[in-house]
């Protein structure tokens, strides 16, 4: 071990000069006692002057180093304080994603906590669902208002860049925006974008990835979740609802009716000749026929219109707070708007032909089947008048 560190080196050298200079006038003592008294008093103050400033220097070199480490110490131990608030944040954070199942929940939760991690800057999210954008949150500030298309397009930017190559956690600069891609294997979640003004730091960047991550885990989550329920109550190849819900869907309807007193009416129709068309075309082209006419039923019909496919080649539409008169309207639209589609098969192309039943509910009725028992017994009659055309139930009033 070293008896001397490099601090006391000043110290050392000026404890050996004084040592000298004190020493060196006794190695004669007899020859030189008769010097004078004052030469001697010189040699000794320069001594302790050399001492003394030795030993200040080194003290203040000890201070001085002393209160580096403890700076050192001190900041250390704070960044410590701050990394643990960090995780205990992201932790909670984490835990309220874990609880949250729905979307609204995932927004709530997003607000409470993110502006936490982007120290209160400007934030956004969009998500994305099946190859286009789906949901949007946006907090604007009294300087800045940014339209939804000018969010999507950096979104966009931002999931181009992180194509080639870029590190999710660190972020993407897009337009004066920390873009953070939320990407969960080869599912595009969405991205965050923060207000990189003032600048973001590299700890807060650090957050914002983490916290980012933990979110596209959770919306990766509800997505699942959402598209697990939905293949349980939908067609997949109409995309239109499949019976047991169309049953429940009736239920619940007709005793909204009858709490509000308010009209809802039911259509069913089949498509005329469709075993026939199988057999001379295939049963691409019959599956083809359908889902025609399941897309145009989405695109035409109210967003508040039940459509559902409850057998092979039937189908059902619940029509709430609908009339007889709104609900001819629908029948004799679907007759005449699906006679016009041209479905491919083999060298030609097939037009469907629907029958239709429709029936509206009478006050004070719940039961389900006695509707569906009714509307049938309109579609038969109407095949029996025949095809391509509706037929309205006598059976039941309309309200």
């Amino acid at each position: 071990m070293r008896a001397f560190s490099r601090h006391h080196t000043a110290w050392s050298v000026a404890l050996v000069a004084g040592a000298l200079a004190v020493l060196r006038a006794p190695v004669r003592p007899f020859i030189v006692a008769h010097i004078a008294t004052a030469r001697l008093d010189l040699v000794l103050a320069t001594s302790l002057c050399l001492l003394a400033s030795a030993f200040g220097l080194q003290q203040y070199r000890q201070r001085r180093r002393a209160q580096l480490l403890a700076a050192a110490a001190s900041a250390e131990a704070e960044q410590g304080r701050a990394l643990v608030s960090e995780l205990e944040l992201l932790v909670t954070f984490g835990r309220a994603l874990g609880n949250a199942l729905e979307p609204a929940a995932t927004r709530q939760i997003f607000w409470r906590f993110m502006p936490s991690f982007a120290g209160n800057r400007e934030l956004w999210m969009v998500t994305r669902r099946r190859d286009r954008w789906d949901s949007f949150v946006h907090e604007a500030t009294a300087s800045t208002v940014l339209a939804r298309e000018d969010i999507e397009a950096m979104a966009t930017r931002a999931l181009s860049a992180f194509g080639d190559g870029t590190d999710q956690a660190a972020g993407v600069s897009v337009e004066n925006n920390l873009c953070f891609p939320m990407v969960i294997g080869n599912a595009t979640v969405g991205v965050v974008g923060v207000r990189n003004a003032p600048r973001v730091s590299a700890s807060e960047r650090h957050a914002l990835g983490a916290a980012t991550s933990l979110l596209a885990i959770a919306i990766r989550n509800s997505q699942l979740l959402a598209q697990t329920q939905e293949s349980s109550i939908r067609d997949s190849l109409t995309g239109c609802f499949n019976r047991a819900y169309a049953m429940e869907a009736l239920s619940a309807e007709l005793r909204r009716a009858r709490r509000t007193s308010r009209p809802v009416s039911v259509l069913v129709f089949d498509v005329d000749q469709l075993k026939s068309i199988n057999g001379r075309y295939g049963h691409l082209t019959g599956d083809a026929i359908l889902s025609t006419i399941g897309a145009h039923l989405s695109s035409t019909l109210r967003g508040t219109d039940i459509k559902c496919r409850i057998g092979g080649d039937e189908f059902l539409i619940i029509l709430p707070d609908t009339r007889l008169d709104g609900a001819e309207h629908v029948a004799r639209s679907l007759v005449t708007a699906l006679s016009c589609l041209r479905v491919p098969a083999a060298t030609t192309a097939v037009s469907p032909a629907i029958s239709v039943g429709v029936v509206v509910a009478s006050k004070g009725e719940s039961d389900p089947q006695a509707v569906m028992s009714e509307v049938n017994d309109a579609l038969a009659r109407d095949k029996r008048g025949g095809r391509s055309r509706y037929s309205v139930s006598l059976l039941v009033s309309a309200v």
